[in-house]
């Protein structure tokens, strides 16, 4: 049994426009992930994604953001060939692109200070 909400906003993500909007926020804020992240790196700030961090201090930048590109398109693959299946994969999305916005909030909060 569903809750109205939830209905509302299954619905209101199965749409066409709402689809583009989250791929497009979800891909447009990874790469604003790398670059504010860059941009941190090169004023010798430190990496604050834990998982990250190791990749960066071993094999350096590029080959950090090659496993996170890498990641994302896996992720964007699988959820693409689950999506009519199981359209509530579309929450998923939502939440990797509100995530990926907070990770970009994170890194201008440490650029600026």
């Amino acid at each position: 049994m569903s809750l109205p909400g939830q209905i509302a906003l299954s619905s209101r993500l199965n749409s066409r426009l709402s689809q583009a909007l989250i791929l497009g926020g979800l891909i447009g804020f990874q790469a604003l992930d790398s670059l504010t992240t860059h941009l941190g790196l090169a004023l010798e700030h430190q990496e604050l994604n834990r998982l990250m961090a190791p990749i960066m201090a071993t094999r350096g930048e590029l080959v950090a953001y090659a496993v996170k590109g890498t990641a994302l398109a896996v992720l964007l693959a699988v959820l693409m060939l689950m999506h009519r299946r199981q359209p509530r994969v579309w929450q998923a999305y939502l939440v990797a692109g509100w995530l990926s916005a907070a990770a970009v909030v994170a890194n201008v909060v440490q650029l600026l200070l």
